[in-house]
């Protein structure tokens, strides 16, 4: 890659494909005999930057309207009992979101207990008040399926545990091409566009007729 940020890109973004809408897709763990669970990419909360959580909070308001009543206090929304030392992060610490029950790390996002019918919570508070769910959405939740690690970008580690994966849709690339643009620019996206254009001529197969 020719990209000051993103020297390393995994080229099955560009061949593997992905449910295209999260919201209708029903959800199965593969890992465990398939059974159904929506929203199952949030089962275990995720990764907060400082800055995120700072962003998080001061959307409180709007945010906790949207929760259910247990959940609208913002002490409840962080986990930082054990935060992840990273000298790479902002501050040097990575903090995770809340979950349901702290002690079952696959007992859900506390950010999925809204008023809605499913999906992240922010991203509602962010849709019904009128703001960009860009601005509280962790990084991590506006990249996957993909994941951002220093300089490679590739899939999320957990991409083969969910049915969204492999599912009928676009490639993971074109399906996070605008989030990417977003997040990294339009120099990264015309990058990708040009290691995807020879990726996938790699991918074609080539028939050669016989003499008859």
């Amino acid at each position: 890659m020719k990209h000051p940020r993103i020297g390393l890109v995994d080229g099955d973004i560009f061949t593997l494909t992905f449910a295209s809408d999260c919201m209708t897709h029903s959800c199965r763990c593969r890992d465990e005999g398939d059974s159904q669970r929506d929203d199952a990419c949030c089962q275990h909360g995720a990764d907060v930057l400082v800055p995120e959580k700072a962003a998080i909070l001061r959307r409180a308001g709007e945010i906790a309207s949207v929760l259910r009543p247990q959940w609208r206090q913002p002490a409840t929304w962080f986990d930082e009992r054990a935060p992840e030392l990273d000298p790479q992060a902002p501050d040097g610490i990575i903090l995770r979101t809340g979950l349901v029950d702290l002690e079952d790390e696959s007992s859900g996002c506390v950010f999925l207990q809204h008023t809605g019918a499913r999906g992240c919570g922010l991203h509602r508070a962010a849709l019904v008040h009128g703001f960009d769910p860009a601005e509280i959405k962790p990084a991590v939740c506006r990249l996957y399926p993909l994941s951002y690690d220093g300089h490679r970008l590739g899939l999320s580690p957990d991409f083969d545990r969910y049915s969204c994966a492999a599912f009928d849709g676009p490639s993971v690339y074109r399906l996070m091409r605008g989030a990417l643009g977003e997040m990294f620019g339009a120099p990264l996206v015309r990058e990708l566009d040009r290691v995807e254009s020879n990726v996938v001529k790699r991918k074609l197969r080539v028939v050669v007729a016989q003499a008859t």
